[in-house]
């Protein structure tokens, strides 16, 4: 049998295990205490940031036979953490969308739980249920049996009709930052016996973009390949991303309006293979928390934690460089020219057009 893989393993089995969503998982855990449970939940936000896993945990809460906490420990919790509860029933309205599927959901709520005191209706991205499975489940929304809870999750909270939304209590799931998506990752390498330096877990943590869930499975990738220590430079090399030292040269090129080098720059990374698209968007990283800095010194506390250390020395050290309307052009400079890369015939083209650009709207404004 195969092992599982990272994310799954380590799904949180408590709502304190939960990351980034202290909001959310605060407000539940006191409705749950005080025995003041929703008929209907609405969680929205973007994947792979503890919609379901929540969603799982107040289910396992509202069943747990001592604490409604869960307390992992009973029958009942032992049956969730197994997969095998039975008052927990998950509907991927991605493939079961139409108003059939809905109407053997309600033929299912009519009935009490064979164990425990609720049963749980979890209806994954459910904004794409048609509008006849909506108006169908509307009805069921509006008169729940009391053993019945509604869990709705999704990515797209503006597709679900409003007549929906009225019915439920709602809840936005925000990504999680950088440290705390790093810090889970350290915990996790810790208890597989590998070794993940801090930089090395800050790089999974922003190739992830706010997805704990992303994270976990890259971190899977890695270890995959290196098994015992893994530091910043496995990471790249691993998942094949342009060096983000590449990406601070070019932006120290690009302050020394050095074009030659510049372009010869592009020209490697094109040759060694890399996304040169990704690569791209480490260099509007760069600008835009560039501009942030020159704007307000104070936002660093936001900026460093897009960054690592030596690149906000970096971007500081040349700061100086660029007036603000420069920064401000430069990233608009780089966004425009990042919507060529699906059209170019011509791969490092739209790159080479941006440093070019950057470079010469700089020596414009000196002169």
């Amino acid at each position: 049998m195969s092992e599982l893989v990272l994310y799954r393993k380590y799904r949180p089995k408590s709502f304190e295990e939960v990351i980034g969503q202290e909001h959310v998982v605060t407000a539940l855990t006191n409705s749950i205490k005080m025995g003041r449970v929703a008929h209907a939940y609405l969680f929205s936000g973007p994947r792979g940031v503890g919609k379901t896993t929540v969603a799982r945990l107040v289910a396992k809460a509202l069943n747990c036979f001592e604490k409604n906490k869960p307390c992992n420990s009973c029958e009942s919790c032992a049956k969730f953490n197994a997969g095998r509860a039975l008052n927990l029933i998950e509907i991927d309205a991605a493939s079961n969308r139409g108003i059939d599927d809905v109407k053997e959901l309600r033929e299912g709520v009519r009935f009490s739980p064979s164990e425990g005191k609720y049963k749980v209706y979890v209806i994954d991205e459910c904004h794409q249920l048609s509008k006849d499975a909506f108006n169908a489940l509307l009805k069921t929304l509006e008169e729940p049996p009391q053993h019945a809870v509604f869990i709705l999750a999704t990515t797209e909270f503006d597709k679900v009709p409003a007549t929906i939304v009225s019915r439920t209590q709602r809840y936005d799931f925000r990504r999680p930052n950088v440290l705390q998506i790093a810090n889970r990752l350290m915990e996790i390498a810790k208890k597989e016996g590998v070794r993940l330096n801090n930089e090395g877990a800050r790089l999974v943590a922003l190739a992830a973009e706010g997805s704990m869930r992303d994270a976990e499975s890259i971190l899977g990738q890695v270890m995959a390949v290196e098994d015992k220590e893994i530091t910043r430079k496995e990471v790249e090399e691993i998942l094949g991303l342009p060096r983000r030292e590449a990406a601070k040269k070019m932006f120290e090129l690009v302050a020394q309006k050095n074009a030659p080098q510049a372009l010869a720059l592009i020209q490697e990374l094109h040759d060694a293979g890399y996304d040169l698209t990704y690569f791209s968007k480490l260099l509007l990283q760069y600008f835009r928390n560039a501009l942030f800095l020159k704007t307000d010194p104070s936002l660093e506390q936001f900026v460093e934690e897009e960054m690592l250390p030596d690149e906000l020395e970096c971007i500081t050290a040349n700061l100086s460089v660029f007036r603000d309307a420069e920064l401000s052009r430069a990233v608009n400079i780089i966004f425009e020219n990042m919507q060529r890369f699906r059209k170019t015939p011509i791969p490092q083209l739209p790159l080479e057009l941006t440093v070019v650009e950057l470079i010469s709207q700089n020596l414009e404004s000196r002169s």
